[in-house]
């Protein structure tokens, strides 16, 4: 196979922060101006005010309701345009009214969007119990990839967000996932430490996990970092054991890493919170101690 020219396939230009104003939604602010201002992209603030607040008003406040959420979304809207125009990074407002993802996919289509950025609450995690969270439905179904930044990231004092330290972890090879090319592009592009990390199941390392993965890890190194990229040498291989979820969770923490970089299964939401056992992205994006870069 033929090593990916991965500085191509990841250069956003079309950026959408998608925000309901919350001190969730603000933590995501550093990570898009630091993305928007590296790579010169536009960036889309995006409010989308719900219907579910008008089920629990009189009908005849609910005009005046909708009006003062239009004004708290204006009000609120500029300190976002301003950090914009601090950072130098061309910012442009959106708001919407109606099912929170319907909005914003026609937003996605309508603007050619080329990354999501957004928070998710810690109260409920990721999930209601039958629509699914706004996180995990965009997640899930966007056509773009999703920057997510969980209730478990700490705070980002500086809105200049160093990102060092890249984890991918590994599902299957041949590795053919979109994933792995944002993995490499940004690891490029931030001269950060790529680690690329496979899971086995065993709780206890085999006698021959060296051997296990050091040809694995040598062909994916030849099909996806090209041969003249310094990526080669700030490239390492970890074996994870157990299950894969926690597996990733414990070397983000303990390695601190400051971005998950993983493929995730176009999954409906309404199926998905009724799947008994949460999936590696639902479980990873909840706890994880830094950003989840999740692609399908």
């Amino acid at each position: 196979m033929t090593p990916v020219d991965s500085k191509s396939c990841v250069a956003p230009k079309k950026i959408l922060l998608a925000t309901d104003f919350s001190p969730a939604s603000e933590a995501t602010l550093p990570y898009a101006l630091t993305i928007a201002r590296h790579y010169g992209s536009e960036l889309f603030v995006a409010h989308v005010i719900p219907p579910e607040f008008a089920d629990l008003i009189a009908p005849e406040r609910a005009p005046t309701i909708r009006q003062e959420a239009r004004q708290f979304a204006q009000q609120n809207m500029e300190r976002f345009l301003s950090a914009g125009r601090e950072w130098g990074v061309a910012c442009q407002p959106l708001f919407g009214e109606g099912v929170i993802w319907d909005v914003l996919q026609d937003m996605i289509q309508q603007q050619c969007l080329d990354l999501i950025v957004l928070g998710t609450h810690g109260r409920r995690g990721l999930r209601k119990l039958l629509l699914g969270s706004v996180a995990e439905e965009v997640f899930r179904m966007a056509p773009c990839p999703v920057l997510t930044v969980g209730p478990k990231t700490p705070e980002i004092k500086s809105m200049d967000v160093r990102l060092d330290h890249i984890l991918y972890p590994l599902e299957f090879v041949p590795d053919t996932s979109d994933a792995a090319a944002y993995a490499i592009s940004l690891a490029e592009e931030y001269h950060a430490r790529l680690t690329v990390m496979k899971i086995f199941a065993e709780m206890v390392p085999p006698p021959d996990v060296n051997a296990a993965v050091e040809e694995p890890f040598r062909h994916w190194m030849d099909d996806h970092i090209p041969m003249e990229s310094d990526l080669r040498q700030r490239a390492s291989f970890a074996p994870g054991f157990g299950p894969t979820a926690e597996a990733i969770l414990k070397f983000a923490g303990d390695r601190a890493v400051d971005l998950i970089v993983m493929g995730v299964r176009r999954l409906d939401p309404i199926i998905s919170a009724h799947i008994p056992n949460h999936d590696t992205a639902y479980e990873v994006v909840r706890k994880a101690p830094c950003p989840v870069l999740t692609a399908r």
